[in-house]
């Protein structure tokens, strides 16, 4: 009998097991294998060390004892049962010997275990499961590439709108606005529109108009645009023109490798973490070293080491490395150009000047990097000469970014910042100006100087903030100093803000205080969700703050605010405040609800005297020109992308979407960035906030497939999407084969029987992954569904050499083809024979021979045989009225569905028959029934994918099986 054998969401495999109609005799040897226990076989002992107390028992079958950790343990014929693959034994047994408590689940065909010994099986798995490894690589793995970029002369269209309404006493006004993106000549055309309107005049501009087209996978260019930009250099203001880049189309997230390496107690496990991610793992060698290259990513990095030594200590060490996002790895060169006409004249002119300015960025070393770049005004203001720019930005020691940068004529900036491990930091900038007014210090500053430091602390078991700020600037020989210093904790769910600020002149005491000095307090909650909590303040936020003037020894003002979620899709917002110097109150009320197609944000307010009514109502629409849909939603789609994706069952095999194909309205696809939104229209699944040129993993959802025998032509793929527009991708599935066959061993005189047990190996030609299929009692095996393709088929090679046998033939191919009922394979016949003739003892002691007779006379019982064959022929059965019936449905031939599914149900009860019954139910729309029929296949497979309802009436139509 095939039991299905789980412990502890560990152990997931079926194992054979035999019963003669009042006892299960369990496979010793296969299941220590799974449980990853010590076993050896020599004649007919077997030995080993069990568990981790590595205790030694032996099974002696010639004595017919047992002995574990010195206690011995006498077998009789009735406590084991022998097969040319196995010892099996009574569920007794093993209890009495090492402690595991197997019982079998006849109805549900399941063997479950329950025992108190520590399996190794389990503890590396928790360990595995713990050391799941990252991706350490600096390159992202994709996937196959199945839909490339594609560049056309006119294609989607995307379309944010937004309109804000404003009534005000004896005013009214409307303004909008709009930004458009469309796919054109092989790159995105974008823009903006601006508008208000009111008693007065009515006004409308455009802005930021470019065309853009990006290029992956080239050295030397990488972005060509034509338009409105920001210009890259120094001076970053606004301008219309040409621009081209060599920068990464998607921004690097690694920048490089770093060494961890040290000394500690010998042999001790060391565990390297990344941001509280286990990355990596290793054992200390007899001296105590350890080495690892741990990844560098942009930004702020903490690198955590746990090492467990031999005898239980436990030693912890961090440290944290910087890259700045200027920083460009060794070896690499970036460049920037820009050419055009500045939008907006410079300060103190009144034409609009001719740009052009370029930069290069490149990577000296590991901890070095350098910016060099031009940048040219025309008859800029009183210099009518390029400026030249230089960066040079470095890290020191780990952690201390030190960067120095300047501008001819212009100044000098230094900058030095640290993040330590416990994410304590330290920021000072200080620029020397000379030259005097330029477009570069337009503020005719001599020096500036800002520095800041931020300090976690505690106050006994309280855990603080501290963080202090400062700005100083001189100007024309007057010096201002704006200093602030914030301290804040958290108390449970409360948020407790304290804080000073002022702005001296001409001094830098931080004790002394004018008229602008001020403290700021301000306390947040968030009220539990608890039941028990009055749903009026159920889960919602609460904020108060107040501001104290010292000149004024008083408070100059305090509010609070109330903010909780309503409806489900809405927000309310209600704030009061008041204004104790001017002896004024103002109030706010703000109600934002999201309809995902559609945010619509209302608000009034009232100070004094006077009141504000503004409602906002903003969207975005895409169109879709692969089937003709406008898609709307509440979040921004201009300069993103979409996908629509199509899943069909190809049947006429042409691997294109027709009028003779069946959508698949319930699958569902993963994807391998996030942020995302998924939805179904008209039978497509759509992807909008795609990120434009971007490369994405996709893999399909398979057990969300109501039909088991329908199988992608492929399950995983990458993309590169396409800006503005919605990308097609057009996935056909198509029925899966079935292929059969048996394995038989020839004995004495060529005499030949099936052997039930073995192990055959199934592999797709080309891929790596072999699937393990098991022989029934006859020899017999089957497979299904297999995915159209190649296939090699052989018998397990270990099993082989227990058997002292050879296949005949050593491996099958076959291939299963596309047809629409599915392709049928049978015929797949092994013949296993002997490599040596087996020299038969005299000396076999009485006890041996009759545990021979005893075994050979239960394996010809015409009972079990009978019993066998017909549980085989009845799943056969069972399993070829599902695909009927699944057939049938697809047919819309309801009828003829329920009673193939009704009869298969009758043969052999299994969890798919029971899920399919309900989904019928479903969808002629009994959905009581259809609970009770999915609650019954989860009782028989509690793993088995059943949507919930809200899913189902999102995403099904049922109408045409009404």
């Amino acid at each position: 009998m095939y039991l299905d054998f789980r412990y502890r969401g560990v152990v997931n495999t079926v194992v054979i097991t035999y019963y003669d109609g009042e006892q299960f005799y369990l496979p010793m040897l296969e299941l220590f294998n799974i449980l990853e226990l010590q076993s050896n076989v020599d004649g007919l002992e077997i030995s080993g060390k069990f568990g981790f107390e590595q205790t030694s028992y032996t099974i002696d079958f010639t004595r017919q004892l047992a002995n574990f950790d010195g206690f011995d343990y006498p077998l009789t014929s009735s406590d084991y049962y022998l097969t040319d693959l196995d010892f099996h034994f009574t569920p007794a047994f093993f209890r009495s010997v090492f402690g595991l408590e197997f019982s079998v689940d006849i109805n549900n065909l399941s063997l479950d275990l329950t025992t108190d010994v520590e399996l190794p099986v389990v503890e590396r798995s928790l360990r595995k499961n713990k050391r799941r490894i990252s991706n350490k690589s600096n390159e992202v793995t994709y996937f196959q590439l199945r839909k490339g970029r594609e560049r056309t002369i006119l294609d989607g269209g995307f379309f944010d709108y937004a309109f804000s309404s404003n009534i005000q006493p004896e005013v009214q006004s409307l303004s909008y606005s709009g930004s458009f993106g469309v796919q054109v000549l092989g790159g995105d055309l974008q823009g903006n529109i601006f508008g208000n309107s009111n008693t007065d005049a009515s006004v409308l501009e455009t802005d930021n108009l470019r065309w853009k087209t990006l290029i992956r996978d080239t050295p030397w260019i990488s972005s060509i645009s034509l338009g409105q930009s920001p210009l890259d250099g120094v001076y970053g203001a606004q301008y219309t023109g040409l621009r081209i880049t060599n920068d990464p189309v998607e921004p690097r997230r690694f920048f490089d490798e770093f060494e961890i390496k040290g000394t500690t107690i010998p042999l001790s496990e060391v565990e390297l973490y990344l941001n509280n991610g286990l990355i990596d793992y290793q054992l200390a060698n007899e001296i105590g070293d350890y080495r690892f290259l741990a990844p560098l990513n942009y930004g702020s990095s903490q690198l955590d080491l746990k090492i467990y030594g031999p005898t239980g200590q436990l030693i912890t060490r961090t440290t944290r490395v910087q890259v700045p996002f200027n920083f460009v790895p060794k070896g690499k060169l970036d460049y920037r150009f820009n050419a055009g006409v500045l939008d907006n004249p410079l300060i103190g002119s009144t034409i609009r000047n001719r740009t052009i300015q370029g930069n290069i960025s490149y990577g000296l070393t590991k901890w070095l990097s350098a910016r060099f770049g031009v940048e040219y005004y025309s008859e800029e203001i009183g210099k009518n000469e390029p400026f030249y720019t230089a960066s040079i930005s470095s890290r020191i020691s780990k952690n201390y970014i030190f960067t120095i940068e300047g501008v001819s004529d212009a100044y000098v900036r230094s900058n030095l910042n640290v993040i330590y491990p416990n994410t304590a930091s330290f920021n000072i900038d200080v620029t020397e100006y000379y030259g005097g007014e330029s477009i570069f210090n337009s503020s005719n500053n001599s020096r500036q100087i800002l520095s800041s430091i931020f300090y976690p602390a505690k106050f006994f078991k309280l855990p603080l903030n501290l963080r202090i700020s400062n700005f100083i600037r001189v100007r024309q020989n007057v010096l201002t100093n704006t200093q602030r210093f914030d301290v804040s904790t958290r108390i449970k769910k409360m948020s407790i803000r304290l804080g000073y600020s002022d702005r001296l002149i001409d001094t830098f005491d931080p004790f002394t205080s004018s008229d602008t000095g001020v403290i700021d307090a301000s306390a947040t909650f968030t009220v539990s969700k608890n039941p028990n909590i009055p749903p009026l303040l159920r889960g919602t936020f609460l904020r108060a703050q107040s501001r104290y003037r010292l000149s004024d020894d008083k408070i100059e003002s305090g509010e609070f605010l109330f903010s909780k979620n309503v409806f489900k899709v809405g927000r309310l917002q209600a704030s009061i405040g008041r204004n104790f110097q001017q002896n004024y109150t103002s109030a706010r009320v703000n109600f934002i609800i999201d309809l995902k197609k559609i945010r619509s944000n209302s608000t009034f307010s009232t100070i004094r005297d006077s009141y504000n009514i503004t409602q906002n109502v903003r969207g975005s629409i895409g169109y879709d020109s692969n089937f003709n849909h406008f898609i709307l939603t509440s979040r921004n789609q201009v300069g993103k992308s979409g996908a629509a994706i199509q899943l069909f069952i190809d049947n006429d095999s042409n691997g294109l979407y027709n009028s003779g194909d069946d959508l698949l309205p319930d699958a569902k696809l993963r994807l391998g960035r996030g942020g995302a939104q998924s939805f179904y229209k008209n039978g497509v699944l759509y992807y909008t906030q795609l990120l434009s040129y971007y490369r994405y993993n996709m893999g399909i959802n398979t057990s969300t497939i109501s039909n088991p025998m329908l199988v992608p032509e492929y399950e995983e793929f990458s993309i590169i999407t396409d800006p503005n527009s919605f990308k097609l991708i057009q996935i056909p599935f198509n029925t899966s084969g079935v292929m059969e066959g048996i394995v038989e061993r020839q004995y004495e005189d060529n005499v030949t029987k099936g052997i039930g047990g073995l192990k055959v190996l199934l592999r797709k030609i080309g891929e790596n992954e072999t699937k393990e299929l098991r022989t029934f009692s006859d020899g017999s095996f089957y497979e299904y569904p297999i995915a159209p393709g190649k296939y090699i088929l052989e018998i397990d090679p270990a099993q082989l050499e227990l058997l002292d046998s050879k296949s005949e033939p050593e491996a099958i191919e076959f291939e299963i083809k596309i047809t629409p009922s599915g392709d049928f394979i049978e015929g797949l016949n092994f013949t296993l024979l002997p490599l040596k003739e087996t020299e038969e003892s005299v000396e076999d002691s009485a006890s041996i021979l009759a545990i021979e007779r005893i075994t050979e006379q239960i394996k010809a019982s015409p009972q079990i045989l009978e019993y066998s064959q017909e549980l085989f022929n009845k799943i056969d059965a069972s399993l070829r009225l599902i695909v009927k019936a699944q057939n049938a449905f697809y047919s819309k031939d309801m009828n003829s569905a329920f009673k193939f599914v009704s009869e298969s149900l009758e043969l052999f009860e299994t969890a798919q028959a029971y899920a399919l019954k309900g989904s019928f139910y479903y969808f002629e729309g009994n959905i009581e029934q259809a609970q009770r029929e999915w609650e019954q296949a989860l009782r028989f497979n509690p793993n088995l994918y059943i949507p919930n309802m809200e899913v189902l009436e999102q995403g099904i139509d049922t109408s045409e099986f009404d």
